[in-house]
């Protein structure tokens, strides 16, 4: 008598189960790009960045041992700036703040070209940037403060708009704004061509910073010079012992070159000029007197090359994790899942064995 509860071996469960490990890997494909794509995209929560950006042979500034003397002088000069970015807090699953310490200075001498006699420590011009971004989009929240002297509470910044020293996943380069912490101003990013540096893909970004006088934009004692007319030079319509204030004023013309995947900067090249400019009341007693500049700085940084390594590294070490979620992982598993797919009901559908005869 036949067996009316027959037990199915495993090659009869073998049809069923390829069909759901296959839809199964199917459901991988699709689902895994978007949902580890996504977190993988996100301004990550422990950047440490050290950027080195050396100064143009061509330097020129302010001899900073002459702000005490009698005249105003400017010498050459061989100045760095140094950069590092951290992670701090408030940072979560949503927002992570990023805190810049950005320091240009003197190298090996101080800027009247004596090694042996410094007027002063080498450190030109220092600010403290704090920003809290949004990790999908890298933009600012609203919640930033730019502190420019150490003995001066920080500025808040509560419209800040515009990238500074990233840019997000996938980024439009022809919608992007640029926030320039110097001049506090939100300023367009133009994209003027593609090419390739330290091996990865970059987008080639310029920023036009327009002439700004930072006495008013920061609140930096270094900003306002005050000293008698003879410090300055020979000016008409002026006495020699008249004392005059000039404010510093900053332009610069900065190129960004992006990873085009990940938003990293890979470099940075910055062209700043800065002098001193009397203030309008002043500058409206005569032409040569609106006319008047005194350099502080003159230069153009450049990041090094140890800075552009680490920064492509650093951009190649951003993209794979999301290249294997969100290409190699659902190829991989569309293709098996498929073949199993193909497999289940191929077997499924196969003429099955002739059953023993019985007694």
């Amino acid at each position: 008598m036949a067996d009316p509860h027959p037990r199915l071996s495993a090659r009869d469960l073998l049809g069923p189960s390829a069909l759901f490990l296959g839809a199964l890997l199917i459901a991988v494909a699709v689902a895994i790009g978007p949902l580890l794509g996504t977190d993988l995209k996100k301004v990550p929560l422990d950047v440490d960045q050290t950027w080195v950006a050396d100064g143009s042979a061509d330097t020129r500034l302010l001899d900073r041992c002459s702000l005490e003397g009698r005249r105003a002088a400017v010498v050459d000069g061989t100045v760095s700036q140094q950069r590092r970015i951290l992670t701090v807090q408030p940072s979560d699953s949503r927002v992570v703040t990023l805190q810049a310490g950005t320091a240009l200075g003197l190298v090996g001498k101080d800027a009247s070209g004596d090694e042996e006699n410094s007027c002063d420590e080498p450190t030109l011009a220092a600010a403290i940037d704090r920003v809290t971004l949004d990790r999908r989009t890298a933009a600012p929240t609203g919640r930033s403060q730019v502190q420019y002297d150490d003995e001066r509470a920080a500025v808040p910044i509560t419209d800040r708009r515009g990238y500074t020293y990233l840019l997000p996943f996938g980024f439009d380069p022809d919608d992007a704004q640029y926030f320039d912490p110097v001049t506090r101003r939100t300023l367009p990013l133009r994209a003027v061509g593609a090419e390739t540096m330290g091996g990865r893909a970059v987008t080639h970004f310029v920023v036009d910073v327009p002439d700004t006088d930072l006495a008013v934009a920061q609140q930096d004692p270094r900003a306002v010079l005050t000293k008698p007319a003879s410090w300055f030079g020979d000016l008409d319509a002026t006495a020699p012992d008249e004392v005059l204030t000039a404010t510093l004023h900053h332009r610069a013309t900065r190129d960004l070159f992006v990873d085009t995947v990940t938003g990293v900067i890979i470099s940075e090249r910055a062209q700043i000029t800065e002098v001193y400019r009397f203030v309008p009341e002043v500058r409206t007693r005569s032409a040569a007197l609106d006319d008047f500049t005194l350099t502080n700085l003159s230069t153009t940084l450049t990041s090094d090359h140890q800075s552009m390594r680490e920064a492509a590294d650093y951009a190649a070490g951003r993209a794979w994790p999301v290249a294997v979620a969100t290409r190699a992982v659902p190829v991989a598993a569309g293709v098996l899942g498929t073949a199993a797919l193909v497999m289940g009901v191929w077997w499924s559908r196969r003429r099955p064995d002739e059953a023993p005869a019985t007694d």
